[in-house]
Order: C-alpha cells, then structure tokens, then sequence
C-alpha cells in the first residue's frame, strides 16, 4: 500500500481543525478516539553536519532526506513523530553545532504533527541535554518522559549516562559508555505500572537487546527485567546501531531503524511508519533502504 490505512478517513484541513478545535492537539486527538487505527513516524541517526563526507555518512546530503521523510510523514497526516536520536553531528565548536541544530530543526519544522526527540550521544557533543532540548524543537524538555495516544502507552528513555550515573553533557562521555541509572529505572517501573493494561511502546537511542554490543546498554539486562515485569510492553525501537537490527527477547520486539545519513541519494533514505490497530497489531513500513516488519 502507498499510505498507511490510519488517519485516511479525513482530510488533513479537517485532521488539523479537530486537534485544533478540541485544543488538544493532533497526539490529544487520536487519545480521544483509541477505537481508531493511527499511525506515527520515526526517523534517526540524521547527523546532519555541514562538511564532507566520513566513514559512508553524507551529512549534507541529510537535509533533502529529512525534507522528503517530512514529506511522507504530512501527506500520511500522522499525529506525531519520533527523532530517535543523533539528529546532528560533532561540529568544532558550541557555536557551529547550535548552527547545525538551527539548520536542521528548520527541516523537521516542517513536520505538522508532535515532534518527539530522543537524545543520541552526537546530539551531546557540544552541547549539555539542556541546551540541546531547548534548541532542537521538542515537544517535551525532559530527557525521558512517557504520553499516551490511540489507546497506547509511550515512553521516551535517555540511556546517555556513563556507568557511574553522570549525564552525558558536552562531550564528557565515551559513547560506548551508555546505561540508565537507578533513578530512571524506578521511574520507569512506576510508569509502567501506572500504565495499566495499556499496550506499550519505548523509545530509546542506545540497544536495549544486546548489552555485549558496542552499541548496547551496558545495563540493558536489569532494564530489560522491568520491561518483561510490566507486561505490556510490546515494542522497543533505537537507533544508533547504523545498519539495523531486529530482535526477540520474552515476548519483547526490539527494533533498530537504519541510519538515515549512510549512503548517498535518496533512493537511500531510511525512515518508517509505524502503523497501530486497536486489537495490539502493529505494522512498520520502511522507506527506503528500511525493511516493512510486522509484530503483535
């Protein structure tokens, strides 16, 4: 199919009015309306940067990807979406990355729906979590938070902490180094549990499916024990591995979105839709050099 079915029954103009009419927003909508099918985007790994090409990552070539992922994205009228980390690359300096932040936001702006970032550690390269949230667009100033919309539970986690609890703040981390401490993983407990029997999906940059990988959450193991404990937990999707991954662990689907800034061209774009029907079943249709998977 060229769309998804989700948010196909009205027009954009009427989609807009009733978030707008409502005061809730185009996320607040669909909460009202659980019984319906919706969908939302995600898109990760941009690196946008203003410099040559390194190690197959186009950085200047991300800007007419995002254009055409936020194109995708309005025309399929989804109420909001996911960055799911790295959305710029290491500049030399604070000043030259707030520019490249300027750039790229100015992009994703773009984009009608809710914009929901997660922090990737080449978002922290210059910049504290602070100074990034304030200047990246999000819908949200909090690293990790958690909403609900269509009947579903959402949670945005921050694992960009290194082993002994420090937040990842203008370059002062290796990034091999990710974990969420102990005071995340009680609050995340505690949402969960809150969350009832609601159906949930989690967001985060770093792997929570392999803590062995250089791409892991070194303390993904302990976070993976809360996730299972819940038990409405359907979905993890990250990023920050480039070449995507895919697994299942407890009845647990862990998925890894492609780099959208490997490869030249758009032919070689990477972004999805994540489309979600009210009985649990759940679809990804992949544009670009991304795969469609469906889990339930």
């Amino acid at each position: 199919m060229d769309k998804p079915l989700g948010n196909a029954a009205i027009s954009r103009r009427d989609f807009l009015k009733l978030g707008a009419a409502a005061g809730i927003g185009l996320t607040g909508w669909f909460e009202a309306n659980a019984s319906a099918e919706f969908s939302f985007g995600i898109v990760g790994d941009i690196h946008y940067a203003d410099k040559d090409m390194r190690i197959n990552r186009y950085y200047r070539e991300a800007i007419a990807k995002l254009e055409q992922c936020v194109a995708t994205f309005n025309d399929s009228r989804l109420p909001f979406a996911v960055m799911l980390g790295d959305f710029i690359d290491k500049a030399p300096d604070q000043a030259t990355e707030l520019e490249y932040l300027k750039t790229v936001r100015q992009v994703f702006a773009q984009y009608a729906g809710d914009k929901h970032f997660v922090l990737g550690n080449h978002d922290l390269a210059r910049l504290s979590k602070a100074e990034y949230l304030a200047h990246c667009g999000a819908i949200s100033q909090h690293s990790y938070y958690s909403f609900n919309a269509g009947g579903w539970h959402f949670v945005i986690l921050d694992a960009g902490f290194t082993k002994d609890g420090a937040a990842y703040e203008a370059g002062n981390f290796q990034w091999k180094d990710s974990n969420i401490p102990a005071t995340q993983q009680e609050w995340l407990a505690q949402d969960l549990q809150n969350a009832g029997a609601k159906k949930t999906m989690v967001f985060v940059h770093q792997n929570l499916h392999d803590e062995s990988s250089v791409y892991g959450v070194k303390n993904a193991k302990a976070v993976r024990r809360i996730l299972e404990k819940s038990g409405n937990v359907l979905a993890v999707l990250q990023g920050h591995d480039h070449q995507g991954a895919y697994a299942k662990i407890n009845g647990i689907h862990y998925f890894t979105l492609k780099a959208l800034v490997d490869h030249a061209t758009l032919k070689n774009n990477s972004y999805a839709i994540v489309t979600m029907g009210p009985n649990g079943r759940v679809s990804l249709r992949g544009f670009g050099r991304e795969t469609d998977l469906l889990f339930s």
